[in-house]
């Protein structure tokens, strides 16, 4: 008994020390998939209980949208530890960032976080591959 209460206090510290995990991806296809994708300076994380926070970031850019608009100021909740994916707790800093709305809120982490040159980059592509016609399909 004493051995299985061992191995469960070890597989619970094990848990609480995980890190977060991201599966790589093109940005691209993070840019496709997202509801939005911005670029926004962090200026407040305000906690919202034990283990989520919201992140206030003001917008400077737009890439893709759902009603968001550059100068407003955009709450987007997260997890409040890095363990969990929790988005980047700098403020003032800038950040690219791809979005999905979720209970009538923005959400985000930190595989969703991106320089703000390379989400430009990646949406600069998109907008070539579009006017060159790519992906399109003859019928």
């Amino acid at each position: 008994m004493a051995l299985l209460s061992f191995a469960l206090v070890g597989m619970a510290l094990a848990g609480g020390s995980m890190a977060c995990s991201c599966a790589p991806q093109a940005p691209a296809e993070s840019l496709r998939e997202a509801d939005a994708a911005i670029v926004g300076e962090l200026v407040e994380v305000a906690p919202q209980g034990r283990l989520r926070a919201d992140y206030r970031y003001q917008v400077q850019r737009v890439y893709r949208g759902g009603g968001i608009e550059p100068g407003e100021m955009l709450i987007v909740r997260s997890a409040r530890r890095a363990s969990a994916c929790a988005l980047p707790r700098r403020l003032g800093r800038r950040y690219g960032l791809f979005l999905f709305r979720g209970d009538g809120q923005w959400r985000g982490g930190i595989c969703g976080v991106i320089g703000p040159r390379r989400l430009w980059r990646a949406a600069q592509g998109q907008a070539a591959a579009r006017a060159s016609g790519a992906g399109s399909r003859c019928l």
